[in-house]
């Protein structure tokens, strides 16, 4: 049985530091005190259970980031009569950011639908833009952060994820219809769907609708954009060629369903504040990504050399 120094020792040790030569870093700094412990946030109680909240301004973990989205909301210029469905999904995220926008990125328990133990998620929350992490602190706390995922969603118009059109929102659906949370409006068509601004009550019924927004997965524009100008159009690719920031001991992906399996089991959450930087880290990058295509639009398809 490792110590809890040896494990505050190993832990500092995986810190995520990402060098630039640029901009200031991300840094994800929980609060001080045992590295046993989750970082510092608050419980969460809806109709369907309780969880862990982790919030963060975005100015406190990219310092950089101010100045990139004051100069996007400036830069910013509206496509005119989107031509097909790629322009007219730059066209939504333009109109609807920042208010209206809200960035996704999941961690869960492996893939071919497996639970979802952890939602991160950007958004304008009381005037500005923050980091909301919803944790499952146990297997029992799924149904709980989903519904929270979607009490937040129907405050919002366009969803921006990675890859999120073929893994995490048709899990966030599947786990949903697991737990009987709403209704999937994949599946019934014919009836009306929520729209943004409804309220959603503290626990979803089965039949009642889910919220439906715009969806731009930023992979499949990072490919039309970028696709025959850097080695692939991996997510830590783009942060690297495109936003000019190097990960360096990021826990690996494979890791992350056994550090949170270990967490469960133990109650020792030292690797699962590694896991936490790595979400966070994901949706900084998907977050400057966006403020890309918001500027330049689906129109314009810069080179790799103007990029940089």
């Amino acid at each position: 049985m490792l110590s809890p120094e040896i494990r505050a020792r190993l832990s500092r040790l995986n810190r995520v530091t990402l060098p630039d030569a640029d901009q200031p870093s991300p840094s994800y700094a929980p609060s001080s005190g045992s590295m046993s412990e989750l970082p510092a946030g608050e419980q969460v109680d809806n109709g369907c259970g309780q969880h862990w909240l982790l919030r963060t301004a975005i100015d406190e973990l990219w310092p950089a980031g101010a100045d990139v989205i004051e100069q996007t909301l400036s830069d910013r210029d509206p496509l005119q009569e989107p031509s097909n469905r790629a322009e007219l999904e730059i066209a939504e995220l333009q109109n609807a950011f920042p208010e209206q926008v809200l960035l996704l990125d999941l961690e869960t328990c492996g893939l071919g639908g497996a639970m979802v133990f952890l939602v991160g998620l950007i958004h304008v929350y009381q005037g500005q833009f923050v980091l909301s992490q919803l944790l499952a602190r146990n297997y029992a706390e799924e149904a709980a952060i989903l519904q929270s995922l979607w009490e937040i969603a129907a405050a919002q118009q366009v969803l921006v994820t990675f890859n999120g059109k073929s893994f995490d929102w048709p899990l966030v659906h599947d786990r949903s219809t697991l737990h009987h949370l709403g209704r999937d409006p994949r599946q019934s068509s014919c009836q009306p769907t929520a729209v943004a601004g409804e309220t959603i009550p503290a626990r979803l019924a089965r039949h009642q609708p889910r919220p439906e927004l715009v969806h731009c997965d930023l992979l499949h524009h990072g490919r039309r954009r970028w696709k025959s100008q850097l080695p692939d159009c991996r997510l830590q690719t783009l942060e690297q060629y495109i936003c000019g920031r190097y990960r360096s001991g990021d826990i690996p992906g494979r890791l992350i369903p056994h550090a949170y399996h270990d967490y469960v089991r133990t109650g020792d959450a030292w690797q699962m504040r590694n896991v936490l930087h790595h979400n966070a880290l994901d949706l900084v990058t998907l977050l400057e990504l966006s403020c890309r295509f918001i500027t330049s639009g689906a129109e314009k398809k810069p080179s790799f050399q103007e990029e940089c």
